[in-house]
Formats: structure tokens, sequence, C-alpha cells
């Protein structure tokens, strides 16, 4: 009899143990288990995140740089100029486009031909279907032209300068166009529709996605209807 009862004890001892070891095991595999499921989530998300910036950085990489749109060669040395000139004082975006108010037009001599207007260098990255102003300013003043056997070129631009001197030097410059220069840099509105147009110009252009512009604080603009058959006049 006491033999049966020391087998018995043995018996249930030995299943306690084994009960215990299978209990250890099945924890350790559940969080081994658990630190690979965590670990697969991180690196899912981080894929993630990795294929997002790669999405974006090619979305932005799409952008062409800004050319005139237009037929005449005139304006294209002219807006060239503009973004070329001005680039230096911001930092890089993905698109540079300018705005182009031409108040009044000298071809009297082929040698100087004086360009005076309110010119706009303008900064955009492209988020989504928009593009985001993130820098820019205004160079309102006098460019100077030339023809050349190649068509046009820039010999130089008088800039109305900044502060206390901004009248005296835009009276200067601009001389008999003063009030009209006066008119055309106070309406906001006009402005705001040829930076508009310009823009839609240059998206129906190039082929792009991009329904509207956005400046920081601002809701977004949404795009006019492309007119690059009327926006721009054909020089004789």
């Amino acid at each position: 009899m006491c033999r049966v009862r020391k087998i018995l004890a043995l018996v249930m001892a030995g299943a306690l143990v084994t009960g215990l070891v299978g209990c250890g095991a099945q924890s350790e595999k559940s969080e081994q288990e658990t630190a690979s499921q965590t670990e697969t989530n991180e690196t899912e998300a981080s894929e993630e995140a990795s294929e997002e910036a790669d999405n974006s950085t090619s979305e932005s990489a799409k952008i062409p740089a800004y050319e005139y749109p237009g037929p005449e060669l005139f304006y294209s040395v002219l807006y060239k100029y503009i973004n070329d000139e001005f680039a230096a004082n911001y930092d890089s975006a993905d698109v540079a486009i300018p705005i182009v108010n031409i108040i009044y037009q000298d071809e009297s001599n082929k040698e100087d031909i004086k360009v005076y207007g309110d010119f706009w260098y303008m900064n955009y990255d492209l988020k989504g279907d928009t593009l985001e102003c993130v820098s820019g300013g205004s160079y309102p003043g006098c460019i100077h032209m030339k023809t050349t056997d190649e068509g046009y070129s820039v010999t130089s631009m008088d800039i109305v300068e900044d502060g206390s001197n901004y009248l005296d030097s835009a009276k200067e410059i601009f001389g008999e166009h003063f009030d009209d220069f006066e008119k055309v840099s106070s309406d906001d509105d006009a402005r705001e529709k040829v930076r508009a147009q310009i823009i839609s110009n240059y998206v129906f252009a190039n082929d792009l996605n991009i329904k509207a512009y956005q400046d920081q604080g601002w809701d977004p603009v949404t795009l006019p209807e492309q007119n690059i058959d009327s926006f721009y006049s054909i020089l004789d």
C-alpha cells in the first residue's frame, strides 16, 4: 500500500514538473512571437514612411523648370532673365515661376529696348496637386535689352530701391510712366490674376496635374483655364 502511494506521489510530481516546464516554454514562445510581430510592424511602418518620402521626391522631381510657353523669343529671354537673376537670393524649391506685369515697352532703339514693369520672382514646392509658395519677392524696374544675331539679350536692369529711397528711385526709373507703375503695383487683385494665368499656362504647357497655388496662411487659389494663344502678344 505504501509502495502504491509512493508511486502515485512520484507520478503526480512528474506531471506537475512537466506542466511547469510546458507553461514556461509556452510563455517564452509567446514573448518571442510578440517581439517578432512588433519588429515586423515597425519595419512595415518604416517602409511605408520611406515609400511616402520616395513618392513625394519622385512627384517633385517630375516638375520641369519654368520656360516661357509663348512663341516670342523676346519674352522667353525676359522671363528667363528674371528667374536666373534672382534665384541666388532664395533657397532652391521645386520650381520658380516669375510674375511679369509689363507697364510700358520702348522699342525705339533696338540697341536699348526698355521694358518697364512690376517683376516678381516666386518659388514653389509641389504638395499633391497644389503649388505652395515658399519664397519670393518683387523687383519693379526697367529691364534693358538689345537685339543680337541669336535674337535678344538682357544688358542690365534698373531696380527700384527698398526703404526710404523707394519713391525717389521709382520716379527716377519710371519717369513719365510712374503713375502707371503706381496703379499696377498697388492693384493686388490684377497681379494675382496675371500670376494665376502664368501658372496655369505653365501647367498646361507641361501637361501637369496641378489644380491650384497657395500662399502660406491663405486658402488655395484654383487655376483658371489656360490661354496661351491669347495671353501672350506677338511682337512686330
